[in-house]
């Protein structure tokens, strides 16, 4: 695979690939509605505002130090500091202190925050076999498996030095 910048010609925009943005477009903004998110978390039980929904699947990914934490969401490090301080208070992230650097703590999604996990979850789940309950079988593991690969190139892209 290339990593050299594509040419004007390359990036034409075929109907394919209109098509491909357009569509992905439309998953991302979906997945960033307010109303979709909550709908979700209403299901599960319980209201995440936006910054709150991010850092806890970002930590249930794996227990984080708050600056590597900040680094892969996005935002500055007082910024997560408040957004952490809310999971804390809700009993859904915990903070302990690294016995290497007794100066920094490790935050982990607790038990009641896993749970919360997966039953939001769940809800996406349920919510995704609804608009699929038309699509045969052979075309979900299509899906499936194409949206994988492209995952898959999107965080190489994202990886790669410019």
């Amino acid at each position: 695979m290339s990593t050299a910048t594509p040419t004007a010609a390359e990036t034409e925009a075929s109907p394919e690939l209109t098509e491909i943005e357009r569509g992905l477009t439309t998953i991302v903004r979906w997945g960033n509605l307010p109303r979709v998110r909550e709908r979700f978390t209403a299901v599960a039980g319980m209201a995440l505002d936006r910054p709150s929904y991010s850092v806890l699947f970002r930590l249930e990914e794996g227990p984080a130090r708050l600056s590597d934490l900040a680094q892969k969401v996005g935002v500055d490090i007082s910024t997560l500091s408040r957004q952490v301080h809310h999971l804390e208070a809700s009993g859904l992230v915990a903070r302990t202190v690294m016995e290497e650097d007794r100066r920094a703590a490790l935050l982990a999604v607790t038990d009641k925050g896993r749970d919360l996990v997966r039953r939001i979850r769940a809800a996406k789940r349920a919510a995704i076999t609804g608009m699929l309950e038309h699509w045969t079988t052979e075309e979900r593991a299509e899906l499936g498996r194409v949206l994988g690969r492209l995952a898959d190139e999107m965080v190489a892209f994202g990886c790669r030095e410019r």
